[in-house]
C-alpha cells in the first residue's frame, strides 16, 4: 500500500488507522463547535433545560467536543506526529531500528506492554508482518487498531 513506511509507526500500529489522525473527524468536530459558538447555543441550552433536562449537560458536551479538537494528530508517528513522549519511540531511535520489529526483545516489552493490553495481539501480528514484509508492503496484513473496528 501506498504510504506504508510514512505511516509505519515504530510500536507497529499503522497510523492511518488512528482516530486522532483523522482528519474528516476533526473537521467536522470543528465545525460543530465554530457554528455552536457562534450561535450562542449555551445561552439557548439554559433556556431549553426547562423543558428537556438534558441540556443542562450542555456544558459537559462542548468540554468534550474541545477535548476531542485536541487529540488531533498532526503528522504520523515518524513525523513528528502521535505522542510527543513517546517512549517506544525514543527507545527505537536510541538503539538506531527503523521500529520494534528488529527488536529481538519485543515480545517481552514492558514499553510495548500498555500498548498490547489495548490492541491486543494485533502488535505482535503487525510487528511480524513488517519484519517478514519489510515496513513498505506490510499494511494489507495487519490487525484490527481498536479491538471494536
Amino acid at each position: 500500500m501506498a504510504g506504508d513506511e510514512r505511516f509505519t509507526a515504530y510500536c507497529g500500529l499503522f497510523c492511518g488507522d488512528c482516530i486522532p489522525a483523522r482528519k474528516s473527524l476533526f473537521e467536522v468536530t470543528g465545525k460543530l463547535e465554530d457554528l455552536l459558538k457562534e450561535l450562542q447555543f449555551e445561552n439557548y441550552a439554559e433556556l431549553k433545560v426547562k423543558t428537556d433536562g438534558v441540556f443542562d449537560d450542555y456544558p459537559e458536551f462542548a468540554s468534550v467536543l474541545s477535548a476531542i479538537m485536541k487529540l488531533q494528530c498532526p503528522a504520523p508517528c515518524r513525523e513528528g506526529g502521535g505522542k510527543q513522549d513517546c517512549a517506544i519511540r525514543e527507545c527505537a531511535r536510541g538503539k538506531s531500528y527503523e521500529g520494534c520489529w528488529e527488536c529481538d526483545e519485543r515480545s517481552g516489552c514492558k514499553l510495548l506492554a500498555s500498548l498490547k493490553e489495548f490492541h491486543g495481539e494485533t502488535i505482535e501480528k503487525n510487528l511480524e508482518a513488517i519484519r517478514e514484509n519489510g515496513s513498505g508492503g506490510w499494511s494489507g496484513k495487519r490487525g484490527k487498531h481498536y479491538p471494536w473496528s
